[in-house]
């Protein structure tokens, strides 16, 4: 999780709720206070969350002389409370596949076209005589859409929580963040709909991307060439900013991820794993001056070598 918000970023009601546990610790490192502060001043709505989340906390919170063990229950009931109280995703948990944080999954479908799922992602399948339809609960897919072969055949589309997406051709990706969604076109063309204008398609093309959420679409943008890399359990990057890159590494691990800004703007050219997330930070730290340095689980933090 990084300071930036990204595709692979905790809810903010999850990372407040991991704050609140935090800070009730009684030996709560400086460092850990400091950026817990630090994530307060980054967005009005951190503090609103952690208050109303403290709120519950304070409401069933265990007496001093219990066991710290009964705070890893109470953040499963805060969790639970959060579940009723936010529309926590229990969508993802109920969905007909889901991935693990490292875990990449190739799928095969019914009509023969083919799914893959990156690292903490959940799908709905949805195939029928009237319908192929993929609905991506959370995460980032790679969708190979085999030939049409029959003249009646329904669309393919993957749908999000911000509208659709219908394949034109074979192969497309379809992200799904907290700002908003992404298609990114690596074959043929995606046609494009937000959810509230779901019959004003853009269509997208082979080598562009773009972003939408429910109300509007992006003008597409040239993708990456590199785009669908994390289908092979890698990262390739061409004079990336760091900050970009810390934010895509999030996806894979569960812990929070900080950059300084001025660490932030390094760039970097080469390949990371996705598979082994301490792997892709030790890359890094040997590529780049930098030094990344871990408080306890929970924070890592990743500054500007002097």
């Amino acid at each position: 999780m990084t300071e930036t918000t990204g595709p692979n970023m905790l809810s903010l009601s999850e990372q407040a709720a991991e704050w609140v546990v935090c800070m009730s610790d009684e030996q709560i490192t400086p460092a850990q206070r400091a950026a817990f502060e630090a994530w307060l001043t980054k967005d009005p709505r951190h503090r609103e969350a952690y208050e109303e989340i403290e709120m519950l906390w304070k409401n069933t919170a265990p007496q001093k002389h219990q066991k710290r063990s009964s705070v890893t229950v109470l953040l499963g009931t805060v969790f639970l409370l959060l579940g009723c109280l936010y529309g926590f995703p229990f969508s993802v948990w109920l969905a007909d596949e889901r991935t693990g944080m490292t875990e990449i999954r190739r799928i095969t479908l019914p009509d023969g076209s083919h799914l893959t799922l990156d690292g903490n992602s959940a799908v709905d399948i949805v195939f029928d005589s009237s319908q192929r339809r993929i609905i991506l609960h959370r995460g980032r897919l790679l969708a190979e859409v085999a030939p049409v072969l029959l003249i009646k055949q329904p669309p393919f589309t993957v749908e999000t929580r911000d509208g659709t997406a219908e394949a034109l051709g074979t192969r497309y990706t379809v992200e799904q963040t907290d700002n908003g969604s992404i298609v990114t076109v690596t074959e043929s063309r995606v046609a494009v709909a937000s959810r509230t204008r779901p019959h004003q398609y853009t269509t997208v093309r082979d080598g562009q991307s773009i972003r939408f959420d429910g109300q509007q679409l992006q003008q597409p943008e040239t993708a990456s060439p590199f785009a669908a890399s994390w289908a092979q359990q890698r990262l390739v990057y061409q004079d990336t900013p760091l900050d970009t890159i810390i934010n895509d590494l999030g996806r894979y691990r569960n812990n929070y991820l900080s950059i300084h800004a001025q660490a932030a703007q390094l760039r970097f050219t080469g390949v990371l794993p996705t598979n082994d997330p301490e792997a892709a930070l030790s890359i890094l730290e040997n590529a780049l001056p930098i030094q990344v340095t871990r408080y306890g689980g929970w924070i890592i933090r990743i500054n500007k070598r002097p």
